[in-house]
């Protein structure tokens, strides 16, 4: 049985139907933020028990002092949880985006071919992209002086 690879075939069908090069370590999205980080504070044990003792404290029968003195704690030591979850989680955007913007040089329909850069006007063998628009069936070149993360 034979298999035939066809190299910077920009035109097969196949190449739809495999994701692109794109980086994405987020935990978070804008939509799931609140939801996942509550249920991600809720997982631990100590925050489900002063959640109920806050809960019990909202009966004034069971309880002598005012629910205030529980629920600001509460709601501050959350609040401040949340907003380092989220500065963590756009500190891991931004280095996704430089990670997807590295440029590569990618050899064009197989050959290598003259490319002309019309920003220097300069002659070059291959063509640069970004690194997240690299797609399946590409061929790169990397040089000597190139960091590989």
């Amino acid at each position: 049985m034979k298999r035939y690879v066809y190299i910077n075939d920009d035109e097969s069908p196949a190449q739809d139907i495999y994701c692109d090069n794109r980086i994405s370590n987020r935990k978070y999205t804008l939509l799931n933020f609140i939801p996942k980080n509550l249920s991600e504070q809720f997982s631990r044990f100590m925050n489900q028990y002063f959640l109920l003792i806050a809960c019990l404290q909202l009966w004034s029968l069971i309880t002598p002092v005012n629910p205030a003195s529980t629920w600001g704690p509460l709601i501050f030591i959350f609040a401040v949880s949340a907003t380092k979850e989220a500065w963590d989680d756009y500190n891991r955007y931004l280095s996704d985006k430089k990670a997807n913007e590295k440029e590569v040089w990618v050899v064009r329909q197989g050959i290598k071919k003259h490319v002309l850069n019309p920003s220097h006007g300069l002659l070059f063998l291959f063509m640069c992209l970004f690194l997240y628009s690299i797609r399946i069936k590409k061929v790169i070149s990397v040089f000597s002086t190139d960091n590989v993360d």
